[in-house]
Protein backbone atom coordinates (compact mmCIF):
# COMPACT_ATOMS: atom_id res chain seq x y z
CA UNK A 1 0.00 0.00 0.00
CA UNK A 2 2.65 2.69 0.40
CA UNK A 3 4.16 2.24 -3.15
CA UNK A 4 0.62 2.83 -4.32
CA UNK A 5 0.77 6.26 -2.39
CA UNK A 6 3.97 7.23 -4.63
CA UNK A 7 2.63 6.26 -7.98
CA UNK A 8 0.35 8.53 -9.91
CA UNK A 9 -2.63 8.53 -10.99
CA UNK A 10 -1.92 7.25 -14.64
CA UNK A 11 0.59 4.51 -13.34
CA UNK A 12 -2.38 3.11 -10.77
CA UNK A 13 -4.78 2.81 -13.55
CA UNK A 14 -2.84 1.01 -15.66
CA UNK A 15 -1.86 -1.25 -12.87
CA UNK A 16 -5.51 -1.86 -11.86
CA UNK A 17 -6.64 -2.51 -14.93
CA UNK A 18 -3.63 -4.99 -15.66
CA UNK A 19 -4.27 -6.63 -12.71
CA UNK A 20 -8.24 -6.57 -13.44
CA UNK A 21 -7.62 -8.13 -17.06
CA UNK A 22 -5.36 -10.81 -15.42
CA UNK A 23 -7.60 -11.90 -12.81
CA UNK A 24 -10.57 -12.02 -15.11
CA UNK A 25 -8.17 -14.39 -17.68
CA UNK A 26 -7.53 -16.84 -14.92
CA UNK A 27 -11.31 -16.70 -13.50
CA UNK A 28 -12.25 -17.83 -17.28
CA UNK A 29 -9.70 -20.08 -17.85
CA UNK A 30 -10.71 -21.59 -14.36
CA UNK A 31 -14.43 -21.79 -15.47
CA UNK A 32 -13.80 -22.89 -19.15
CA UNK A 33 -11.69 -26.16 -17.64
CA UNK A 34 -14.36 -26.96 -15.24
CA UNK A 35 -17.35 -26.49 -18.54
CA UNK A 36 -15.23 -28.43 -20.25
CA UNK A 37 -13.77 -31.58 -18.23
CA UNK A 38 -17.68 -32.00 -17.32
CA UNK A 39 -19.02 -31.17 -20.83
CA UNK A 40 -16.94 -32.60 -23.21
CA UNK A 41 -16.88 -36.19 -20.82
CA UNK A 42 -20.47 -35.73 -20.90
CA UNK A 43 -20.45 -35.72 -24.48
CA UNK A 44 -18.49 -38.34 -25.17
CA UNK A 45 -20.12 -40.80 -22.73
CA UNK A 46 -23.85 -40.04 -24.63
CA UNK A 47 -22.25 -40.74 -27.76
CA UNK A 48 -20.25 -43.92 -27.06
CA UNK A 49 -23.82 -45.16 -25.08
CA UNK A 50 -25.75 -44.21 -28.48
CA UNK A 51 -23.26 -46.45 -29.93
CA UNK A 52 -23.65 -49.23 -28.20
CA UNK A 53 -27.18 -48.82 -28.11
CA UNK A 54 -27.10 -49.03 -32.02
CA UNK A 55 -24.65 -51.74 -31.82
CA UNK A 56 -27.46 -53.66 -29.41
CA UNK A 57 -30.01 -53.19 -31.29
CA UNK A 58 -28.37 -54.90 -34.51
CA UNK A 59 -27.57 -57.70 -32.28
CA UNK A 60 -30.91 -58.01 -31.55
CA UNK A 61 -31.58 -58.61 -35.17
CA UNK A 62 -28.63 -60.31 -35.85
CA UNK A 63 -30.29 -63.13 -32.48
CA UNK A 64 -33.66 -62.87 -34.63
CA UNK A 65 -32.05 -63.73 -38.19
CA UNK A 66 -29.91 -66.31 -36.99
CA UNK A 67 -32.21 -67.65 -34.06
CA UNK A 68 -29.61 -67.38 -31.12
CA UNK A 69 -26.13 -66.89 -30.38
CA UNK A 70 -24.65 -69.79 -32.05
CA UNK A 71 -22.96 -68.26 -34.90
CA UNK A 72 -21.35 -65.51 -33.08
CA UNK A 73 -20.10 -67.55 -30.03
CA UNK A 74 -18.44 -70.09 -32.87
CA UNK A 75 -17.23 -67.24 -34.19
CA UNK A 76 -16.08 -64.59 -31.81
CA UNK A 77 -14.01 -62.38 -34.31
CA UNK A 78 -17.64 -61.77 -36.48
CA UNK A 79 -18.48 -59.61 -32.75
CA UNK A 80 -15.83 -58.16 -33.13
CA UNK A 81 -16.34 -57.12 -36.70
CA UNK A 82 -19.42 -56.02 -35.44
CA UNK A 83 -18.06 -54.28 -32.47
CA UNK A 84 -15.14 -51.98 -34.53
CA UNK A 85 -17.79 -51.02 -37.62
CA UNK A 86 -19.93 -49.20 -34.55
CA UNK A 87 -17.31 -48.22 -32.50
CA UNK A 88 -14.31 -47.07 -35.60
CA UNK A 89 -13.67 -44.18 -34.29
CA UNK A 90 -12.05 -45.02 -31.28
CA UNK A 91 -9.16 -46.04 -33.28
CA UNK A 92 -8.77 -42.17 -34.28
CA UNK A 93 -6.76 -39.51 -31.75
CA UNK A 94 -8.52 -36.90 -33.50
CA UNK A 95 -11.94 -37.91 -34.66
CA UNK A 96 -13.16 -34.75 -35.69
CA UNK A 97 -11.04 -34.54 -38.50
CA UNK A 98 -12.59 -37.84 -39.78
CA UNK A 99 -15.37 -38.71 -41.40
CA UNK A 100 -18.00 -41.43 -40.23
CA UNK A 101 -18.10 -44.42 -42.16
CA UNK A 102 -21.25 -44.51 -44.38
CA UNK A 103 -22.46 -48.00 -43.06
CA UNK A 104 -26.32 -48.12 -42.35
CA UNK A 105 -27.09 -51.19 -39.34
CA UNK A 106 -31.03 -51.24 -40.01
CA UNK A 107 -30.18 -54.72 -40.78
CA UNK A 108 -27.06 -56.96 -39.97
CA UNK A 109 -23.94 -56.04 -42.14
CA UNK A 110 -24.30 -58.75 -44.95
CA UNK A 111 -21.91 -61.57 -45.55
CA UNK A 112 -21.69 -63.20 -48.88
CA UNK A 113 -23.28 -66.35 -48.56
CA UNK A 114 -23.62 -66.04 -45.64
CA UNK A 115 -19.95 -67.30 -45.03
CA UNK A 116 -18.02 -66.14 -41.84
CA UNK A 117 -15.23 -64.09 -41.93
CA UNK A 118 -11.63 -65.93 -40.97
CA UNK A 119 -11.46 -67.13 -37.75
CA UNK A 120 -9.89 -64.65 -35.22
CA UNK A 121 -10.31 -64.19 -31.57
CA UNK A 122 -12.17 -62.26 -29.52
CA UNK A 123 -9.88 -59.48 -28.46
CA UNK A 124 -12.63 -57.65 -25.60
CA UNK A 125 -13.01 -54.80 -27.88
CA UNK A 126 -12.96 -51.60 -24.93
CA UNK A 127 -14.74 -54.49 -22.91
CA UNK A 128 -17.79 -55.12 -25.49
CA UNK A 129 -18.89 -58.53 -25.17
CA UNK A 130 -22.54 -60.48 -24.96
CA UNK A 131 -23.37 -61.97 -21.64
CA UNK A 132 -26.54 -64.47 -21.17
CA UNK A 133 -29.31 -64.15 -19.38
CA UNK A 134 -27.85 -65.73 -16.72
CA UNK A 135 -24.77 -63.01 -16.93
CA UNK A 136 -21.95 -65.07 -18.17
CA UNK A 137 -19.75 -63.96 -20.88
CA UNK A 138 -20.31 -65.63 -24.39
CA UNK A 139 -16.89 -66.04 -25.43
CA UNK A 140 -14.73 -66.23 -22.41
CA UNK A 141 -14.90 -67.22 -18.96
CA UNK A 142 -13.05 -64.53 -17.42
CA UNK A 143 -15.35 -62.46 -15.00
CA UNK A 144 -17.13 -59.40 -15.97
CA UNK A 145 -15.22 -56.06 -14.98
CA UNK A 146 -16.72 -54.06 -11.74
CA UNK A 147 -16.82 -51.26 -13.95
CA UNK A 148 -18.65 -53.02 -16.79
CA UNK A 149 -22.00 -51.47 -17.59
CA UNK A 150 -24.95 -53.57 -19.10
CA UNK A 151 -27.25 -52.87 -21.85
CA UNK A 152 -30.32 -55.17 -22.05
CA UNK A 153 -30.94 -57.05 -25.36
CA UNK A 154 -34.75 -58.12 -25.87
CA UNK A 155 -36.06 -60.10 -28.41
CA UNK A 156 -39.98 -59.33 -28.25
CA UNK A 157 -40.54 -58.67 -24.85
CA UNK A 158 -38.01 -61.64 -24.11
CA UNK A 159 -34.65 -61.52 -22.57
CA UNK A 160 -31.88 -62.77 -24.58
CA UNK A 161 -28.61 -61.18 -22.79
CA UNK A 162 -26.57 -58.31 -22.17
CA UNK A 163 -24.05 -56.04 -23.80
CA UNK A 164 -21.14 -55.48 -21.97
CA UNK A 165 -19.15 -52.24 -21.74
CA UNK A 166 -16.95 -50.25 -19.91
CA UNK A 167 -18.22 -46.95 -19.76
CA UNK A 168 -16.65 -43.89 -22.03
CA UNK A 169 -14.32 -42.17 -19.22
CA UNK A 170 -12.47 -45.55 -18.41
CA UNK A 171 -12.22 -46.64 -22.23
CA UNK A 172 -11.08 -43.18 -23.47
CA UNK A 173 -9.39 -41.32 -21.05
CA UNK A 174 -5.83 -40.92 -23.53
CA UNK A 175 -8.20 -39.20 -26.29
CA UNK A 176 -10.28 -37.31 -23.38
CA UNK A 177 -6.90 -35.77 -21.97
CA UNK A 178 -5.95 -35.18 -25.12
CA UNK A 179 -8.41 -33.34 -26.54
CA UNK A 180 -8.42 -31.41 -23.17
CA UNK A 181 -4.96 -30.17 -23.66
CA UNK A 182 -5.64 -29.13 -27.03
CA UNK A 183 -8.06 -26.67 -26.07
CA UNK A 184 -6.41 -25.70 -22.94
CA UNK A 185 -3.33 -24.66 -24.97
CA UNK A 186 -6.00 -22.61 -27.55
CA UNK A 187 -7.52 -20.81 -24.57
CA UNK A 188 -3.86 -20.22 -23.09
CA UNK A 189 -2.91 -18.38 -25.99
CA UNK A 190 -6.40 -16.84 -26.84
CA UNK A 191 -5.93 -15.14 -23.35
CA UNK A 192 -2.47 -14.49 -23.19
CA UNK A 193 -3.33 -12.25 -26.45
CA UNK A 194 -5.86 -10.99 -25.45
CA UNK A 195 -4.06 -10.40 -22.39
CA UNK A 196 -1.04 -8.74 -23.84
CA UNK A 197 -3.89 -6.20 -25.60
CA UNK A 198 -5.47 -5.57 -22.88
CA UNK A 199 -2.30 -4.53 -21.30
CA UNK A 200 -1.05 -2.23 -24.11
CA UNK A 201 -4.94 -0.39 -24.40
CA UNK A 202 -4.48 -0.15 -20.57
CA UNK A 203 -1.25 1.47 -21.20
CA UNK A 204 -2.84 4.03 -23.77
CA UNK A 205 -5.88 5.04 -21.50
CA UNK A 206 -3.18 5.94 -19.11
CA UNK A 207 -0.77 7.70 -21.41
CA UNK A 208 -3.78 9.72 -22.47
CA UNK A 209 -5.27 10.30 -18.93
CA UNK A 210 -1.70 11.36 -18.14
CA UNK A 211 -2.24 13.94 -21.32
CA UNK A 212 -5.21 15.52 -19.73
CA UNK A 213 -3.94 15.89 -16.64
CA UNK A 214 -1.02 17.58 -16.72
CA UNK A 215 -2.67 20.60 -17.70
CA UNK A 216 -4.80 20.64 -14.92
CA UNK A 217 -1.99 19.86 -12.52
CA UNK A 218 -0.22 23.01 -14.01
CA UNK A 219 -3.24 24.88 -13.58
CA UNK A 220 -3.19 23.97 -9.75
CA UNK A 221 0.07 24.98 -9.22
CA UNK A 222 -0.14 28.13 -11.22
CA UNK A 223 -3.41 29.09 -9.07
CA UNK A 224 -0.76 28.18 -5.28
CA UNK A 225 2.11 30.64 -6.88
CA UNK A 226 -0.51 33.36 -7.18
CA UNK A 227 -0.75 33.63 -10.96
CA UNK A 228 -4.09 33.93 -11.59
CA UNK A 229 -3.96 34.57 -15.20
CA UNK A 230 -3.49 30.44 -15.90
CA UNK A 231 -5.99 29.43 -18.10
CA UNK A 232 -6.45 25.67 -19.36
CA UNK A 233 -6.97 25.06 -22.82
CA UNK A 234 -10.21 23.05 -23.52
CA UNK A 235 -10.34 20.29 -26.31
CA UNK A 236 -13.36 18.42 -25.32
CA UNK A 237 -16.59 18.38 -23.68
CA UNK A 238 -16.32 15.31 -21.16
CA UNK A 239 -15.73 14.93 -17.47
CA UNK A 240 -12.11 16.18 -17.13
CA UNK A 241 -13.23 19.48 -19.51
CA UNK A 242 -16.11 20.63 -17.27
CA UNK A 243 -13.37 20.05 -14.43
CA UNK A 244 -11.01 22.74 -16.70
CA UNK A 245 -13.79 24.66 -17.15
CA UNK A 246 -14.36 24.68 -13.18
CA UNK A 247 -10.60 25.38 -12.41
CA UNK A 248 -10.73 28.58 -14.92
CA UNK A 249 -13.90 30.29 -13.51
CA UNK A 250 -11.86 29.60 -9.67
CA UNK A 251 -9.35 31.30 -11.59
CA UNK A 252 -11.03 33.93 -12.78
CA UNK A 253 -12.73 33.99 -9.28
CA UNK A 254 -9.78 34.47 -7.88
CA UNK A 255 -8.39 37.59 -9.89
CA UNK A 256 -11.77 39.40 -9.66
CA UNK A 257 -11.79 38.76 -5.50
CA UNK A 258 -7.62 39.61 -5.51
CA UNK A 259 -8.50 42.96 -7.61
CA UNK A 260 -11.39 44.19 -5.47
CA UNK A 261 -9.34 43.46 -2.23
CA UNK A 262 -7.02 45.13 -3.54
CA UNK A 263 -9.28 47.96 -4.57
CA UNK A 264 -11.07 47.38 -0.80
CA UNK A 265 -7.63 48.38 0.46
CA UNK A 266 -7.46 51.82 -1.46
CA UNK A 267 -11.15 52.31 -0.68
CA UNK A 268 -11.16 51.69 2.70
CA UNK A 269 -7.44 53.94 3.03
CA UNK A 270 -8.97 56.90 1.15
CA UNK A 271 -11.82 56.37 3.96
CA UNK A 272 -10.03 56.30 6.54
CA UNK A 273 -7.59 59.23 5.49
CA UNK A 274 -10.61 61.85 4.71
CA UNK A 275 -12.00 61.98 8.58
CA UNK A 276 -8.05 61.67 10.30
CA UNK A 277 -7.08 64.75 7.75
CA UNK A 278 -9.78 66.59 8.78
CA UNK A 279 -9.50 66.02 12.86
CA UNK A 280 -5.81 66.64 11.95
CA UNK A 281 -6.04 69.45 10.36
CA UNK A 282 -8.19 71.16 12.77
CA UNK A 283 -6.30 69.90 15.73
CA UNK A 284 -3.43 71.38 14.33
CA UNK A 285 -5.25 74.57 13.81
CA UNK A 286 -6.17 75.01 17.01
CA UNK A 287 -3.11 74.04 18.86
CA UNK A 288 -1.43 76.31 16.95
CA UNK A 289 -4.02 79.46 18.07
CA UNK A 290 -5.28 79.45 14.21
CA UNK A 291 -8.36 78.82 15.12
CA UNK A 292 -10.09 79.83 18.40
CA UNK A 293 -11.55 77.16 20.11
CA UNK A 294 -15.44 77.14 19.90
CA UNK A 295 -18.74 75.17 19.87
CA UNK A 296 -18.76 75.53 16.27
CA UNK A 297 -15.12 73.79 16.02
CA UNK A 298 -16.02 71.17 18.25
CA UNK A 299 -19.04 70.03 17.00
CA UNK A 300 -16.91 70.04 13.82
CA UNK A 301 -14.71 67.68 15.74
CA UNK A 302 -17.51 65.24 17.18
CA UNK A 303 -19.35 64.73 13.30
CA UNK A 304 -15.56 63.59 12.14
CA UNK A 305 -15.60 61.14 15.41
CA UNK A 306 -18.49 59.96 14.84
CA UNK A 307 -18.63 59.74 11.03
CA UNK A 308 -15.17 57.70 11.70
CA UNK A 309 -16.81 55.26 14.09
CA UNK A 310 -19.45 54.29 11.84
CA UNK A 311 -17.48 53.39 9.38
CA UNK A 312 -14.90 51.46 11.43
CA UNK A 313 -18.24 50.12 13.16
CA UNK A 314 -19.10 49.18 9.52
CA UNK A 315 -16.04 47.27 8.47
CA UNK A 316 -15.93 45.63 11.61
CA UNK A 317 -19.41 44.09 11.00
CA UNK A 318 -18.77 43.19 7.69
CA UNK A 319 -15.66 41.31 8.89
CA UNK A 320 -17.55 39.24 11.36
CA UNK A 321 -20.03 38.76 8.20
CA UNK A 322 -17.51 37.61 5.71
CA UNK A 323 -15.88 34.98 8.15
CA UNK A 324 -19.12 33.95 9.20
CA UNK A 325 -19.07 34.80 13.32
CA UNK A 326 -21.47 37.34 13.05
CA UNK A 327 -24.29 36.46 15.61
CA UNK A 328 -27.45 35.47 15.19
CA UNK A 329 -30.52 35.15 17.14
CA UNK A 330 -33.21 33.18 15.33
CA UNK A 331 -36.76 33.62 16.55
CA UNK A 332 -40.30 33.91 15.02
CA UNK A 333 -40.97 37.60 15.20
CA UNK A 334 -43.64 39.69 13.21
CA UNK A 335 -41.92 41.45 9.67
CA UNK A 336 -44.63 44.23 9.58
CA UNK A 337 -43.83 44.96 13.35
CA UNK A 338 -40.06 44.99 13.08
CA UNK A 339 -40.49 47.55 10.37
CA UNK A 340 -42.71 49.92 11.83
CA UNK A 341 -40.87 50.35 15.02
CA UNK A 342 -38.19 51.02 12.81
CA UNK A 343 -39.65 53.50 10.62
CA UNK A 344 -40.85 55.31 13.89
CA UNK A 345 -37.75 56.43 15.20
CA UNK A 346 -37.05 57.67 11.89
CA UNK A 347 -40.37 59.72 11.18
CA UNK A 348 -38.65 62.69 12.69
CA UNK A 349 -35.68 62.63 10.39
CA UNK A 350 -38.21 62.24 7.11
CA UNK A 351 -40.52 64.77 8.03
CA UNK A 352 -37.13 67.30 8.16
CA UNK A 353 -36.86 66.58 4.39
CA UNK A 354 -40.57 66.23 4.28
CA UNK A 355 -40.68 62.54 2.73
CA UNK A 356 -43.81 60.97 3.37
CA UNK A 357 -43.64 57.39 4.53
CA UNK A 358 -46.75 54.82 2.74
CA UNK A 359 -47.17 51.49 4.86
CA UNK A 360 -49.60 49.85 5.92
CA UNK A 361 -48.60 46.89 8.20
CA UNK A 362 -49.93 43.60 8.24
CA UNK A 363 -48.71 40.65 10.44
CA UNK A 364 -46.84 38.41 8.67
CA UNK A 365 -44.98 35.99 10.20
CA UNK A 366 -40.73 34.66 9.75
CA UNK A 367 -37.76 33.38 11.13
CA UNK A 368 -35.13 35.45 11.88
CA UNK A 369 -33.09 37.95 14.27
CA UNK A 370 -34.99 41.15 15.48
CA UNK A 371 -32.03 42.87 15.78
CA UNK A 372 -30.85 42.43 12.34
CA UNK A 373 -33.79 42.65 10.63
CA UNK A 374 -33.70 46.04 12.53
CA UNK A 375 -30.02 46.89 11.29
CA UNK A 376 -31.28 46.32 7.71
CA UNK A 377 -34.39 48.03 7.62
CA UNK A 378 -32.77 51.16 9.24
CA UNK A 379 -29.68 51.26 6.91
CA UNK A 380 -32.36 51.40 4.26
CA UNK A 381 -33.99 54.05 5.31
CA UNK A 382 -30.58 56.09 6.10
CA UNK A 383 -29.77 55.23 2.30
CA UNK A 384 -33.00 56.94 1.08
CA UNK A 385 -33.19 59.84 3.82
CA UNK A 386 -29.68 60.77 2.39
CA UNK A 387 -30.33 60.30 -1.48
CA UNK A 388 -33.97 61.37 -1.72
CA UNK A 389 -34.82 64.65 -2.94
CA UNK A 390 -37.00 67.32 -0.60
CA UNK A 391 -40.82 66.76 -1.01
CA UNK A 392 -40.13 62.62 -1.95
CA UNK A 393 -42.08 59.59 -0.93
CA UNK A 394 -41.10 56.55 0.56
CA UNK A 395 -43.45 53.68 -0.22
CA UNK A 396 -43.65 50.31 1.43
CA UNK A 397 -45.49 47.15 0.55
CA UNK A 398 -45.33 43.64 2.07
CA UNK A 399 -46.69 40.92 -0.73
CA UNK A 400 -46.85 37.17 0.85
CA UNK A 401 -47.46 34.09 -0.80
CA UNK A 402 -47.74 30.22 -0.31
CA UNK A 403 -43.65 30.17 -0.06
CA UNK A 404 -42.30 33.74 0.78
CA UNK A 405 -42.62 37.17 1.94
CA UNK A 406 -41.31 40.19 0.34
CA UNK A 407 -40.94 43.33 1.75
CA UNK A 408 -41.06 46.01 -1.82
CA UNK A 409 -39.33 49.28 -0.63
CA UNK A 410 -39.55 51.76 -3.30
CA UNK A 411 -38.80 56.17 -2.95
CA UNK A 412 -38.68 58.89 -5.17
CA UNK A 413 -36.11 60.46 -7.50
CA UNK A 414 -33.55 60.67 -7.74
CA UNK A 415 -32.77 57.40 -9.26
CA UNK A 416 -29.36 55.54 -10.60
CA UNK A 417 -28.43 54.36 -14.11
CA UNK A 418 -29.33 50.85 -15.25
CA UNK A 419 -25.63 49.75 -15.53
CA UNK A 420 -24.95 50.76 -11.52
CA UNK A 421 -28.42 49.01 -9.85
CA UNK A 422 -26.19 45.47 -9.75
CA UNK A 423 -23.35 47.37 -7.90
CA UNK A 424 -25.47 49.39 -5.41
CA UNK A 425 -24.25 46.28 -3.02
CA UNK A 426 -20.60 46.80 -3.75
CA UNK A 427 -18.63 48.13 -0.71
CA UNK A 428 -17.63 51.79 -0.30
CA UNK A 429 -19.45 51.96 -4.33
CA UNK A 430 -21.35 55.56 -4.74
CA UNK A 431 -22.94 56.55 -7.78
CA UNK A 432 -21.00 60.14 -8.86
CA UNK A 433 -24.54 62.20 -9.36
CA UNK A 434 -25.84 61.76 -6.19
CA UNK A 435 -23.93 60.03 -3.54
CA UNK A 436 -21.25 61.52 -1.47
CA UNK A 437 -19.28 61.85 1.24
CA UNK A 438 -20.67 64.77 2.20
CA UNK A 439 -23.70 63.42 2.70
CA UNK A 440 -22.23 61.66 5.92
CA UNK A 441 -22.49 57.74 4.23
CA UNK A 442 -19.38 55.34 4.60
CA UNK A 443 -20.55 53.68 1.38
CA UNK A 444 -21.47 50.18 3.70
CA UNK A 445 -24.94 50.38 4.71
CA UNK A 446 -25.94 48.78 1.26
CA UNK A 447 -23.08 46.00 1.65
CA UNK A 448 -24.43 45.42 5.24
CA UNK A 449 -27.68 45.01 4.37
CA UNK A 450 -27.14 42.15 1.49
CA UNK A 451 -24.94 40.64 4.15
CA UNK A 452 -28.00 40.02 6.28
CA UNK A 453 -30.48 39.33 3.58
CA UNK A 454 -28.22 36.87 2.61
CA UNK A 455 -28.33 35.00 6.38
CA UNK A 456 -31.72 35.38 6.08
CA UNK A 457 -31.78 33.07 2.99
CA UNK A 458 -33.21 36.14 1.54
CA UNK A 459 -33.27 37.38 -2.04
CA UNK A 460 -32.06 41.04 -2.49
CA UNK A 461 -32.68 42.97 -6.16
CA UNK A 462 -32.72 46.56 -6.87
CA UNK A 463 -34.88 48.32 -9.74
CA UNK A 464 -36.08 51.55 -10.75
CA UNK A 465 -39.30 52.47 -9.00
CA UNK A 466 -42.47 53.77 -9.73
CA UNK A 467 -42.12 56.49 -7.63
CA UNK A 468 -38.87 57.45 -9.61
CA UNK A 469 -36.59 56.31 -7.48
CA UNK A 470 -34.77 53.24 -5.94
CA UNK A 471 -37.09 49.92 -5.21
CA UNK A 472 -35.80 47.07 -3.67
CA UNK A 473 -37.45 43.37 -3.31
CA UNK A 474 -36.08 41.99 -0.20
CA UNK A 475 -38.25 38.31 -0.34
CA UNK A 476 -38.18 36.02 2.83
CA UNK A 477 -38.84 32.33 2.73
CA UNK A 478 -42.00 32.18 4.54
CA UNK A 479 -42.28 30.74 8.29
CA UNK A 480 -44.25 27.35 7.86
Amino acid sequence: MRVLRHLKLHSKLFLFISIANLLLACILYWFNNLNFSTGFSDYLGQQFLAKQQNLASNLVQHYQHHQGWHDLKDNPALFSQLARQYNEQRHHPQPRFRQPPDHHFDQPPPFPNDRPPPQQPHDDWFGLSILTPQKRNLFTDRPIPKEAALLPLYDQQQLIGYLSYLPQHEQSQQLNQAFKQQQQQSFIISSVSLLVISILIAWLIAQWLNKRLLPLNQATKALSAGDYHYRIPLQSEDELAELAKAINQLAADLAHSLRSRQQWIIDISHELRTPLTILSGELAALQEGIRPLSMQQIESLWQEIKRLSRLVDDLHLLSQADAGSLSYHWQTLDLSECLEHVLFNVDLEFAKKNIDIIFQPSPVFIDGDHQRLQQLWLNLAQNTLRYTDVNGTLKIDIVSNDDSVTVIWQDSAPSVPDADLERLTERLFRVDSSRHRQTGGSGLGLSIVKAIADAHHASLTASHSELGGLCWHISFPKNP
